[in-house]
């Protein structure tokens, strides 16, 4: 028996933040390779191409780049931990790889890997994080200040919902840029305030532009909360000078904003006369502590050496926010 009722659930019935939300990443060109690729599998020579590579995001191992075997082998032993009880796995496992696996183990609730943990991540591995952040920029880093998530896209969102009010709250975002950004700034119901990268100078970051930018905004009602510089950059591959990041973390500084570094490709980097700075070095290297800057980090094993995209891996550093904010913000990461 057939029903007449319409479906509850039609586009015109959504919701009007996610109907404005467009992740070019995964948007039109991607659906219609798909449908090509469909095609292909379903009636083979139906194109006068048999293979579709899909190089609108960054996934290396799609392209057959091998996975490290380090990571593999260590995430094997921690999913499967009885394999350490086997004498057979010493002979098929690196010993630097047992040795990781145990330590982890050690440190997760029940050595199992399916068991909950601390809503910010297992302590110890924060701690981890923490110790390499440390070694990586020569200042103090506490693992207090991690968030781990799956994925660094997953923390941009949590990001956006906490700063996101109302349509009046603006962030600045570069352009070009990564489509997260302009799609979640939608979803949560905020407005995007482009800047403009320069081809000219390599891409560069006037700061001239972006005040010019962040005043406009204000002038037409918007509340800015933040600047998302990405460094190095995607899609335009550039790496900041450090003058012009001073630039930045004193800019922000003396207009209240929140700095969202994202610095997923620090690892990417082919370019001898370029060198990778976090925002947080170069913040503490001015003087700028806690109670100076409000600063968030975001890194990904997507990215780098690692390109596990589909593992779903990454985490936050959050720092120069009240202790009444992180407990807001730790309810959002459940």
């Amino acid at each position: 028996m057939s029903s007449s009722n319409p479906s509850p659930v039609t586009v015109q019935s959504l919701n009007p933040k996610v109907l404005k939300c467009e992740y070019a990443v995964r948007g039109e060109i991607v659906t219609h390779a798909q449908r090509l690729q469909q095609e292909l599998q379903e009636t083979p020579g139906s194109h006068p191409f048999d293979e579709i590579l899909y190089c609108n995001i960054g996934n290396p191992q799609s392209l057959g780049q091998k996975p490290i075997t380090f990571f593999r082998e260590v995430l094997a032993l921690c999913d499967h931990p009885s394999l350490l009880d086997r004498d057979e796995t010493h002979a098929l496992f690196s010993l630097d790889s047992v040795q990781r696996a145990q330590q982890i183990l050690d440190q997760i609730p029940g050595r199992a890997t399916g068991a909950y943990s601390h809503s910010q991540g297992i302590k110890g591995l924060r701690d981890t994080i923490a110790a390499g952040i440390a070694a990586r920029d020569g200042f103090p880093a506490s693992g207090d200040d991690i968030f781990v998530t799956d994925g660094a896209s997953p923390g941009v969102h949590m990001m956006m919902q906490l700063l996101i009010r109302s349509e009046k709250d603006g962030i600045l975002c570069p352009i070009p840029q990564y489509p997260l950004y302009s799609a979640s700034i939608a979803l949560h119901g905020g407005s995007l305030v482009p800047y403009f990268l320069d081809e000219a100078t390599g891409w560069g970051l006037e700061i001239s532009d972006v005040k010019k930018q962040l005043e406009d905004a204000r002038s037409k009602g918007l509340t800015v909360r933040a600047i998302v510089v990405i460094n190095p950059g995607n899609p335009t591959g550039q790496v900041l000078a450090e003058d012009n990041q001073r630039a930045i973390v004193e800019f922000c500084k003396k207009e209240g904003l929140v700095l969202l570094a994202d610095e997923v490709y620090q690892e990417n980097i082919y370019v001898e006369d370029k060198r990778f700075h976090s925002f947080k070095k170069i913040a503490r290297s001015m003087g700028y502590g806690e109670d100076d800057i409000s600063l968030v980090s975001f890194q990904s094993v997507s990215k780098g050496y690692h390109g596990e995209c589909g593992k779903r891996g990454g985490y936050l550093e959050v720092t120069g926010f009240g202790a009444d904010v992180r407990d807001r913000y730790t309810r959002l990461h459940l």
